[in-house]
């Protein structure tokens, strides 16, 4: 009997353990994520501000969250700024030149569309939660619709075609972009944050259905909305043939309606140009961190003066990977290659390493090389069901021999991250050619199909001319 009642204490005590790990991990664990996003940007933010202005300063103690404050009051002013006639030059100005220095206005105009998409009020990016057949039809999967497909991706596809977004567990910010057909998409009673939950948890976390009633009348409200919309759209389109109702006066906007929208033009104006210069400058950091170290000091400007100079390694490597070229280009250059490539030949290892860099570089910059110039459609991860690929070269002899003929190496990246993913070998005639450029293709696979680029067929341009060059109709009435 005392042997039942020891059981049973130490069965409470696990139960007690369990419970107090269950109220105290969620508080703790929301506590520490959200103080260590306040201390990253304290930490960026409070250094930036003068003395004189900075309360730290006459205060005996710091300010949690001073950093934050000022950096939401930083948008909301430039939000404010942007919003006017001279905020709006200043920023035509500025992506005048942005747009002339050649990488930097890849990353600003991919950065800036990308932004403007999510965060538009109209979007559909990342506002629905799906269940897909994925990989194989009986098989399914979560996906968040990203956008409604357009441009020649919809125009080889489906009649109505969703880019949607297949995250993986438990990282749902890696997966894959597939477009599926409107009839393959299911639509889930589940809000972006449910689904995300579901994700993560691997399925463990199951929504709570308390308030189905309510969100189902929201839902009927919002696609009622959407029809609407779309209505009034198309009628638009066919030249406003019907005289519109006159719309009631809009109401002002509120003063903190005004403060958010502020906000978020201030994310927009300030993101792109953060995010470009915080990828130029981890890069610059980079090169510099492991070159100027080996600059000889007398060399080294760096020496006399008394500040850093920013950059200085990567102009190091350009200059010197001129210099290498131009060297190697004469005959004692090409000699010298040749014996080090004979004594590298000599080394077990190392030859096989250098043999494989050696041939994909010489493979990917040829300029009579197919490798990664091609865009193309396939259907992946089954039939009804697309993704976008990069044709990489002609499959090799070993696997042409037990394929079908004129079979091709494609490479199909996951998203957002386009440096990893599958290698495929499909048929020629099973793959349709895209006239996106591959830098559209990877910002296509990049924002999870929400940047999507215009369509370049010659008959949507021709098209296009013939509209522009017809005199607009007349409003009748």
């Amino acid at each position: 009997m005392s042997e039942n009642k020891q059981v049973s204490f130490g069965t409470r005590l696990r139960n007690y353990f369990l419970a107090g790990v269950l109220v105290t991990a969620p508080a703790g664990i929301t506590f520490w994520l959200t103080w260590r996003v306040i201390t990253f940007i304290d930490n960026r933010v409070t250094p930036i501000i003068p003395p004189q202005w900075n309360p730290e300063t006459y205060l005996p103690f710091g300010v949690p969250g001073l950093g934050l404050i000022v950096a939401l009051l930083f948008l909301v002013l430039v939000g404010f700024l942007a919003a006017g006639y001279v905020g709006r030059l200043t920023m035509s100005f500025g992506e005048r030149i942005v747009g002339r220095l050649p990488v930097i206005r890849s990353v600003y105009s991919w950065t800036k569309q990308l932004l403007e998409t999510v965060l538009s009020q109209s979007s559909t990016a990342f506002r629905e939660v799906v269940l897909i057949e994925y990989p194989r039809r009986g098989c399914w999967a979560v996906g968040f619709i990203t956008g409604e497909t357009v441009g020649e991706v919809q125009h080889l596809t489906a009649e109505t075609v969703f880019n949607v977004f297949i995250p993986a567990t438990p990282n749902p910010t890696t997966g894959f972009l597939l477009f599926v057909p409107r009839e393959d998409v299911h639509h889930l009673d589940l809000t972006v944050e449910e689904g995300i939950k579901l994700v993560i948890s691997s399925g463990i976390v199951i929504p709570d259905r308390e308030h189905e009633g309510e969100e189902a009348t929201l839902d009927a409200e919002a696609a009622k909305a959407q029809v609407e919309a779309q209505a009034e759209k198309t009628l638009g389109k066919k030249g406003n043939l019907r005289r519109r109702k006159k719309a009631p006066p809009k109401k002002r906007a509120g003063f903190i309606t005004r403060l958010r929208n502020y906000f978020f033009a201030g994310v927009l104006v300030t993101a792109p140009i953060a995010i470009t210069v915080w990828l130029a400058w981890e890069f610059v950091s980079f090169v510099d961190s492991r070159v100027v170290r080996h600059i000889p000091a007398q060399w080294n400007p760096e020496t006399y003066l008394p500040f850093s100079l920013p950059g200085l390694g990567v102009l190091v490597i350009v200059v010197g990977l001129i210099l290498v070229g131009f060297l190697t280009a004469g005959l004692v250059g090409r000699s010298l290659i040749a014996s080090g490539e004979r004594l590298l030949a000599q080394m077990p290892v190392i030859r096989s390493l250098y043999s494989a860099v050696k041939q994909i570089l010489e493979t990917v910059f040829k300029e009579q090389s197919q490798a990664f110039r091609e865009v193309v459609l396939l259907e992946y991860p089954r039939p009804d069901c697309w993704a976008l690929g990069f044709i990489t070269g002609p499959a090799e002899h070993g696997i042409q021999h037990w394929t079908p003929e004129d079979t091709v190496n494609i490479f199909l990246p996951t998203t957002p991250n386009p440096t990893s993913g599958f290698l495929l070998f499909l048929p020629r005639n099973e793959v349709q050619s895209l006239t996106m450029t591959v830098e559209e293709g990877i910002k296509m696979v990049v924002s999870g199909g929400i940047v999507t680029p215009p369509d370049r067929r010659p008959s949507v341009v021709e098209d296009a001319a013939t509209d522009e060059s017809q005199p607009p109709l007349a409003h009748s009435g």
